[in-house]
C-alpha cells in the first residue's frame, strides 16, 4: 500500500534523477570491493565514488523551489516516481555486479557472506577490547526501591523534591466575545463623530471580521491561542524566582543576605525589561536597531517566550507532565517541571560558562565573534550579538565592584538599567557607525570584568543551589496574571480602515511572532489600554519524595545463544594513527569495512549533500545485496573518530548519522547498533572509554533477568512494547501540510523458565501525510498483527507525550489532539482481534532536586496511582499518571543538582467503543497482578537499555534513539544543496528499501 499520496500542491517536487544518473555512471567499472587475501574482510570504497559524483554538475533535486521548501524528500515528482524504481534497481544490479567480479565465478555472494560471519560467544575475552572482545558479564544485586509521596515513618529518608509549575488559563471560550465587545467599545468610542454613511461601512467591515472565518478576527484569536503559552512560562520564569526568593532564609548567614540581594536585583531588572518594551510612549521604531547590515527590533525579540533563555541562571520550564481541561467553565490547565540554569559549561566551546561564552561572543575582538561576523550565516550570528548586547547589559550593567571594602549589595538595587541603556547604548545600536558598535561591545565586555559580575552570578548560584536543596516544604503560591489584548494593534487611521476593511494594523497579517508585542501577561489589574482580557494565574508548589523499605533485587545476563555477528567498522584509514589502530585491533577480526576520508570536510554545500546522499545511497545498497541470503544476524557497526561530538568535523558527523540510520533499517530483519569512540586519547583513557562504548554498542543484544525473591518473578507469559515517533521529510515553510517518516521499535518481553527474557524484536519505518499517519499508519497495524499471530495478547503502545502549546480556544471534538494514540489509530491496531489488550502511553521526563540524604538505590519509583494525583490530577479523569521511575545516577556539570524522573501517563473515556476501560484500569492503574508484571516488564525494559559497563542501573530514556535530539530521525537530517531545506535521509531510504524489498519478493 502506497503511504505517500501523489504529489501535492502544497509541497516541493523533488526529483533526483539526474544525481541518480550520475551515480550510476561513476560506479560503472569502478573496483567498489576488494577483498582480503585470506577472504576475512571486505572493504567497501564508496567514499571515493561519493567525492567523484561531488564533483558533478548535478540538477538541483528541488529546481527553482529550493528556498520554499523547510524540508523536502519524498515527494516525488510525477515522472520521477514513476522511473525511481528502475533507477535503484540499476544501482543495485550494478553493485551486485561489481562484487560478483571481485568474488570470482566459484564464490557466490551468500556463501562469501557467511565466511564473515561469526558466532558472538566466540566475541567473548576476559576484557573489553577494541576489536569487538567483550566479557558479556552478568550483573548481580540489581535493585529498585519505591518512593512515596508522604512519610510513612519518621524513618523514611527523604530523598528528592520537585518544584511543580501549573499555568491556569480561564474563559477560553469566551475570548471571541471579549473581543467582539472590545471592538464594538472602540468604535463607539473612535467614532462616535462619523457620518451615518462612515458608521454603515463601519458596522459592514464589523460584520465581516466577525463572519468571514479568514479575517483578521480570527487571525488575530489563533495567534493568542498559538502563541500566549509561550509568554506565560516566560512570566512563570520570573515568578519561580520570587517563589525562591521568598524561601530565603536571610538571617542565616551575610552569605544569604547577600545572595538574596542578588537574586532580588535580578527579578527587578528583569520585570525592567517587560516594563522597557511595554513603554507605551514609544513608538515601534524606537526599538530597532542594527549590526553587520541586520536589522533586529528589540520590542519583537523580547516579547518572544524564548527572551530569557541565554541568561546565565534561569529557570527552565523543562517536563511537559500533562493537561487538563473543563470544558464547561472554558479552563485549561498546563503542568510542567520547574528546574534551574546554574551558569553551566557550554561544553561545545571549550567548557565555558554560559556568562563567559556569550560575553566572548559579544567581544569583538574574540576568534568567535570574528570568525561569526565572516560566516555566510552571520545575519543568525549578528542578531544574537545584539540579544546579549541588551540582555546582558539590562541584567548585569553595574557601578558597584564586590570587591572594595566600601561595598553595599544595597546599591546594585538603585542602578536603572533603562536610562544607562538608553544613554549608553541604544543610540549607537541605531546608527550606522560600525566601529562605534564594536567598541561599545568591548566596552561592556570590559565593564564587566572590572566590576567582577561573575563573582556576583556565582554568588548568586551558591546561594539558589542551597534553597533548592533545603528539606523544608515551601509553601504554594499562586500568582493571579491577566492575558491582555493592547488596543494599540488597532489602526487608528480611518482611511485604513476603509480601505483595508479591517480595524486592525497590517502587521497581523505577516509574521505572528510579530504580533506577541501586542499580548501583554500582567499582574491581575484593571486594564485601560487592553482590547479584550483573559484571567490567568501561575501556581507553584512544592512535592518532596521520601524512601521506604520496598525493594526488589534481581540479576541481568546477556543471551547470546545461537547469535551470530557480522561486524562493520568506519574509519578514516587514509590517517596514519587510524591505520595503525585498524592493524592493531582489527586486522584479524572478521567484518566489513568502510573507509572514509576527512578531506571531504572541504567541500563546497552543494558537494557536500552530493557526497552524503551518494555515500548513503550505496552504503545502504550494498549492505541489502550482501545480506539478501542471510538469516537473521547481529551487525555491530563500529566508528574509529579523530573528533568529538564538540569539534567542528562535519564528515565525521555524517558518519555517526549515516551509522545510525543504517543501524535502524538493519534492524527490521536482523539486530544492529552503532557506537562510535575518540581514538586520540585511547593511551590515556582507553581502558575507561573501550568497555563502556562497546558496551554500549551490545546494549541492544537480548537480556535474561532473574528475581532474588521468586515472588517478585512477573506471571504474565508476553508483552510487546511498541515504540513509535516522527520526524517530517517534506513540507513548505509556510504551509501546514507535510510528509512524515514514522519510525518505530518494538521490544519483546516473555517468561521463560523463572527468568524474563528482554530483546528487541525489530525496527520499522514508512513515510505517510498527516492525515494517513494519524489515522491509519499501515506499517504499525501490520506490525501488530503479526506480533498477535505470535502470541502477543499485551502491548504498551508508546509515544512522547504530544505537548500541546494552545489554549483550546478553537478545538473540536473531533480534533483530539492526541496524534498516534487518535481515536482512529488505536481502532485499527484492535482491528478484529477480540482478545488484544492495548495499552495507549504517554512519556516524558522532568527533574527532580537531589536532597544531601545518600541513595541506597540509585534505581527508584513510584507505582501507586491515587499518589501520583500529586503530580497530575485530572478532573475529568482523562489523563492518568499511573507510573514513575528515577534514575538516582550524579550527572556531571549543571545537571549534578537534579535527578532525572521518567514519567508514564494514560488514557481514560476516550476509546469508547474501541477499547474496554477496565482494561487499561486492571493494567496500569489499579493496584493488582497484572499492573504489577506490566509494570516490572517496563521497569526491566529500562534496565536492559543501561549502556555503562559496570554500576548498572536502569536506563532514564530508553527511546533516545528514536525520540530527542540524539535520535535517528534527528541525525537523519542534513542540508539540501541550496538554500535551508532539509533532506530527510531516512525518509529516502524507506523509499529505497521498499523498492529492494519488492524486487526481493520477485527473485
Amino acid at each position: 500500500m502506497n503511504s505517500i499520496q501523489p504529489g501535492s500542491d502544497d509541497l516541493i517536487y523533488v526529483d533526483y534523477s539526474d544525481l541518480l544518473a550520475k551515480i550510476l555512471h561513476c560506479l560503472r567499472g569502478k573496483k567498489v570491493f576488494k577483498i582480503s587475501d585470506d577472504n576475512n574482510r571486505l572493504r567497501i570504497n564508496i567514499d571515493s565514488i561519493a567525492a567523484q559524483v561531488a564533483n558533478q554538475q548535478i540538477e538541483n533535486p528541488l529546481s527553482v523551489s529550493a528556498t520554499s521548501a523547510k524540508a523536502a524528500t519524498v515527494n516525488f515528482s510525477p515522472g520521477f516516481r514513476e522511473n525511481f524504481p528502475s533507477q535503484i534497481q540499476q544501482i543495485r544490479d550494478c553493485l551486485k555486479q561489481i562484487l560478483e567480479s571481485a568474488l570470482g565465478d566459484s564464490t557466490l555472494i551468500e556463501q562469501f557472506v557467511g565466511n564473515l560471519v561469526t558466532d558472538l560467544q566466540n566475541f567473548k575475552g576476559d576484557k573489553p577490547s577494541l576489536d569487538f572482545t567483550y566479557p558479556f558479564l552478568p550483573h548481580q544485586g540489581l535493585q529498585k526501591q519505591r518512593l512515596t509521596f508522604k512519610s510513612e515513618n519518621a524513618a523514611n529518608k527523604e530523598l528528592l523534591k520537585v518544584h511543580k509549575l501549573t499555568i491556569t488559563v480561564q474563559n477560553t471560550r469566551d475570548f471571541n466575545r471579549q473581543l467582539q465587545q472590545g471592538l464594538e467599545h472602540y468604535i463607539n468610542e473612535q467614532f462616535s463623530s462619523a457620518s451615518a454613511g462612515e458608521k454603515e461601512d463601519i458596522e459592514y467591515i464589523l460584520e465581516d471580521l466577525e463572519t468571514e472565518t479568514n479575517s483578521d478576527f480570527y487571525r488575530l484569536r489563533d495567534i493568542v491561542n498559538q502563541e500566549t503559552l509561550g509568554k506565560l512560562k516566560k512570566q512563570a520564569q520570573i515568578n519561580y524566582l520570587e517563589f525562591l526568593h521568598e524561601n530565603i532564609n536571610i538571617s542565616a548567614s551575610a552569605a544569604y543576605a547577600e545572595g538574596a540581594i542578588y537574586l532580588q536585583d535580578l527579578i527587578r531588572r528583569l520585570k525592567l525589561i517587560e516594563e522597557y518594551i511595554n513603554d507605551t510612549t514609544k513608538a515601534d521604531g524606537d526599538y530597532l536597531v542594527n549590526y553587520a547590515g541586520t536589522s533586529v527590533n528589540y520590542r519583537d525579540l523580547f516579547s518572544r517566550g524564548e527572551a530569557f533563555e541565554i541568561l546565565p541562571i534561569i529557570p527552565k520550564i523543562e517536563g511537559y507532565l500533562g493537561e487538563t481541561k473543563d470544558e464547561n467553565r472554558g479552563e485549561i490547565q498546563f503542568i510542567f517541571g520547574l528546574k534551574l540554569k546554574f551558569d553551566g559549561k557550554v561544553q561545545a566551546y571549550g567548557g565555558k560558562n554560559v556568562f563567559e561564552y556569550h560575553l566572548n561572543l559579544l567581544n569583538p575582538d574574540s576568534k568567535e565573534h570574528q570568525a561569526g561576523i565572516a560566516d555566510a550565516k552571520k545575519e543568525t550570528f549578528a542578531r544574537k550579538v545584539l540579544k546579549i548586547a541588551f540582555l546582558y547589559y539590562f541584567l548585569f550593567a553595574s557601578r558597584n565592584n564586590p570587591e572594595k571594602d566600601d561595598y553595599n549589595p544595597n546599591a546594585e538595587l538603585e542602578y536603572d538599567p533603562i536610562a544607562g541603556f538608553e544613554k549608553n547604548v541604544i543610540q549607537i545600536l541605531k546608527g550606522s557607525d560600525e566601529a562605534a558598535k564594536q567598541q561599545l561591545f568591548r566596552n561592556i565586555y570590559k565593564y564587566f570584568q572590572k566590576f567582577k559580575v561573575q563573582r556576583k552570578i556565582n554568588h548568586l548560584k551558591g546561594l539558589l543551589r542551597n534553597t533548592i536543596k533545603r528539606k523544608t516544604s515551601f509553601p504554594m503560591r499562586e500568582y493571579p496574571l491577566h492575558i491582555s489584548v493592547k488596543k494599540s494593534i488597532l489602526e487608528d487611521n480611518k482611511s485604513n480602515i476603509f480601505n483595508n476593511n479591517t480595524f486592525f494594523k497590517p502587521v497581523l497579517r505577516g509574521n505572528p511572532k510579530e504580533v506577541l508585542k501586542y499580548i501583554s501577561i500582567g499582574e491581575a489589574k484593571a486594564q485601560t489600554n487592553s482590547l479584550c482580557t483573559l484571567p490567568a494565574k501561575i501556581t507553584i508548589s512544592d512535592i518532596h519524595f521520601f524512601a521506604t523499605d520496598d525493594r526488589e533485587t534481581f540479576a541481568m545476563e546477556y543471551d547470546l545463544t545461537g547469535i551470530r555477528a557480522l561486524p562493520i567498522l568506519f574509519a578514516p584509514l587514509k590517517d596514519k594513527k587510524c591505520q595503525e589502530i585498524y592493524n592493531q585491533h582489527f586486522i584479524q577480526r572478521k567484518l566489513i569495512l568502510f573507509p572514509y576520508s576527512l578531506e571531504s570536510n572541504k567541500l563546497e554545500s552543494h558537494q557536500a549533500f552530493v557526497y552524503r546522499f551518494t555515500f548513503c545511497l550505496l552504503a545502504y545498497i550494498s549492505l541489502r545485496v550482501l545480506l539478501e541470503k542471510q538469516k537473521m544476524l547481529f551487525i555491530p557497526i563500529f566508528r574509529l573518530h579523530l573528533n568529538n561530538k564538540q569539534d567542528d568535523a562535519p564528515i565525521e558527523k555524517f558518519i555517526v548519522s549515516l551509522s545510525c540510520v543504517l543501524s535502524h533499517l538493519l534492524n527490521e530483519k536482523h539486530r544492529s547498533n552503532a557506537q562510535g569512540i575518540d581514538i586520540r586519547d585511547l593511551q590515556s583513557k582507553g581502558r575507561f572509554k573501550v568497555p563502556n562504548v562497546l558496551s554500549s554498542l551490545y546494549s541492544v543484544l537480548p537480556k535474561k533477568f532473574t528475581f532474588a525473591n521468586a515472588s517478585d518473578s512477573p506471571q504474565l507469559d508476553k508483552l510487546a512494547i511498541v515504540i513509535i515517533s516522527s520526524r517530517e521529510s517534506d513540507r513548505k515553510w509556510v504551509s501546514s501540510q507535510k510528509i512524515s517518516n514514522l519510525m518505530g521499535e518494538i521490544m519483546g518481553v516473555r517468561r521463560q523458565d523463572n527468568a524474563v527474557r528482554v530483546q528487541l524484536l525489530k525496527t520499522f519505518s514508512d513515510n505517510y501525510d498527516n492525515q494517513q499517519m494519524f489515522t491509519y499508519p499501515s506499517v504499525v497495524i501490520e506490525e501488530v498483527a503479526k506480533l498477535y499471530k505470535m502470541g502477543f495478547k499485551h502491548f504498551l503502545y508508546i509515544a512522547k507525550a504530544p505537548y500541546s502549546s494552545t489554549l483550546h480556544m478553537t478545538q473540536t471534538e473531533d480534533d483530539d489532539g492526541l496524534f498516534f494514540m487518535s481515536r482512529d489509530v488505536i481502532k485499527a491496531l484492535k482491528a478484529e482481534h477480540k482478545d488484544i489488550k492495548i495499552y495507549p502511553m504517554f512519556f516524558d521526563k522532568y527533574y527532580a532536586v537531589k536532597l544531601p540524604e545518600k541513595l541506597d538505590s540509585s534505581s527508584l519509583y513510584i507505582q501507586d496511582t491515587i499518589e501520583l494525583t500529586n503530580l497530575v490530577n485530572d478532573p475529568s479523569k482523562q489523563s492518568v499518571v499511573f507510573f514513575n521511575l528515577f534514575n538516582g545516577i550524579q550527572v556531571p556539570g549543571e545537571q549534578k543538582n537534579y535527578n532525572g524522573v521518567i514519567y508514564y501517563a494514560t488514557l481514560l473515556n476516550i476509546y469508547q467503543g474501541i477499547l474496554d476501560d477496565e482494561d487499561i484500569r486492571k493494567g496500569l492503574i489499579f493496584n493488582g497482578s497484572l499492573k504489577n508484571d506490566i509494570l516490572q516488564y517496563l521497569t526491566l525494559f529500562h534496565f536492559s537499555r543501561y549502556q555503562k559497563a559496570k554500576d548498572i542501573h536502569l536506563k532514564l530514556d530508553p527511546y533516545e534513539n528514536l525520540i530527542g535530539e540524539e535520535s535517528v530521525g534527528k541525525l537523519s537530517l542534513f542540508n539540501h544543496m541550496r538554500g535551508k531545506s532539509e533532506f530527510n535521509s531516512l525518509a529516502f531510504l524507506t523509499q529505497v528499501n521498499k523498492v529492494l524489498n519488492a524486487e526481493e519478493r520477485k527473485g
